[in-house]
């Protein structure tokens, strides 16, 4: 397996990806976002952005992943998750993915040298991710903190909006990448 075909990989299970993260978060908290559709408009897009991480636009896609994990630390604080529970939420994406790529590593010829290069190379796009949504989480707390209250604003439609809109943004970007790492204008 070399890097394309982790990215390859990573496109062809990205459903399934999605689906256990998405169960594994649901199982894990018992408060939950107000609009579930938009937590889960977020998990589809980072999971729909990871394989870029491994293509040939890499650079672009990694500022594109920083951006949109910071936008995830966002709205983990908006939920009312406390310090940490963001990063727990990433890590869990990573079990994932470990959990099913695991055995393919273990099967004959599948502890190659590029396999590992490239499982190494992934481990460390989510450690960005990590950094990136924990930075976002703080720098929200510490403004909530100096407007006052030290508490996230109450959800409101406009609130939700603002991040759809964001979101959507994130989402046309990566659709451009895709695209031109295709070869498609």
């Amino acid at each position: 397996m070399n890097e394309s075909q982790l990215q390859a990989w990573l496109e062809e299970r990205r459903a399934e990806i999605l689906d256990r993260w998405y169960a594994g978060l649901r199982a894990g908290r018992a408060r939950e976002l107000q609009d579930d559709g938009l937590l889960r408009a977020f998990l589809s897009h980072l999971t729909a952005l990871l394989p870029h991480t491994l293509g040939s636009r890499r650079e672009e896609a990694e500022e594109l992943w920083q951006t949109s994990t910071h936008l995830y630390g966002t709205l983990a604080f908006l939920r009312g998750l406390v310090a940490g529970e963001v990063v727990e939420e990433l890590e869990l994406l990573r079990e994932v993915i470990l959990r099913l790529l695991l055995p393919r590593m273990a099967a004959p010829g599948g502890a190659e040298a590029g396999l590992l290069r490239d499982a190494l190379l992934l481990n460390r796009v989510l450690d960005t991710g990590v950094v990136q949504a924990s930075v976002a989480y703080v720098d929200d707390l510490i403004f909530a903190h100096l407007q006052g209250s030290g508490v996230p604003a109450p959800w409101t439609g406009e609130l939700e909006e603002e991040l759809r809109r964001q979101l959507e943004n994130l989402e046309g970007e990566r659709e451009s990448l895709g695209r031109s790492e295709r070869g498609e204008p």
